[in-house]
Formats: structure tokens, C-alpha cells, sequence
């Protein structure tokens, strides 16, 4: 089951109300939700739809891929927003210059 259908069922609307209230398609032609900071995230930053949440946010802030030279733009990106990325790049380049 895709991550639309997934999400879609667990919030008990079709897929096409799901990708018509919380997506568009970016300039890779990927679906991405419309809106920032998730809309799924309550005001406590607990994530709503946990149980049933996209592989990208399963797998954020992709900081353990075994290449991960080739998501640096993704990584710094997510460093913006995320803290633990930001103490990540800083420990890789620590330990890049002992």
C-alpha cells in the first residue's frame, strides 16, 4: 500500500480528497504535501498520523544512508530545520579532520 493510500484510509477520506487537501506535485514530479510545517504535526509537535506516516518521514532525517555524499543537498536542507542533522554534519566533520 502506498503512502497516499496508506494516510488516506487511516484519516478515512479517498485518495483523491487526500492528495486534492494535502498535496502537489513538485518539479521532480513527486507528490509533497502543500503546506509547512506538516499538517499533521499538532501543536505539541507530536505527529498525528505517526502509525501511519510516509517512509521519507520514517526514514528523516536520512542521516544513516551508507551514501550519503549523494543527498547532501537534501542533508543540509534538513539541517535547517532539524537539530539533530545540524549535530550530525557537525560530529561527521569532526571526525573528518582527525
Amino acid at each position: 500500500m502506498s503512502d497516499i493510500e496508506r494516510l488516506s484510509k487511516a484519516m478515512g477520506i479517498t485518495v483523491k480528497d487526500f492528495m486534492i487537501q494535502y498535496l502537489t506535485m513538485d518539479e521532480e514530479d513527486d507528490f509533497v504535501l502543500t503546506s509547512s510545517p506538516c499538517p499533521f504535526l499538532a501543536e505539541d509537535n507530536a505527529c498525528l498520523v505517526y502509525e501511519h506516516r510516509p517512509q521519507a518521514c520514517r526514514e528523516y532525517p536520512h542521516t544513516n544512508r551508507k551514501n550519503i555524499k549523494e543527498i547532501l543537498d537534501l542533508t543540509y536542507h534538513n539541517s535547517l530545520v532539524c537539530p539533530a542533522v545540524g549535530d550530525i554534519i557537525d560530529r561527521l566533520q569532526t571526525l573528518s579532520n582527525e
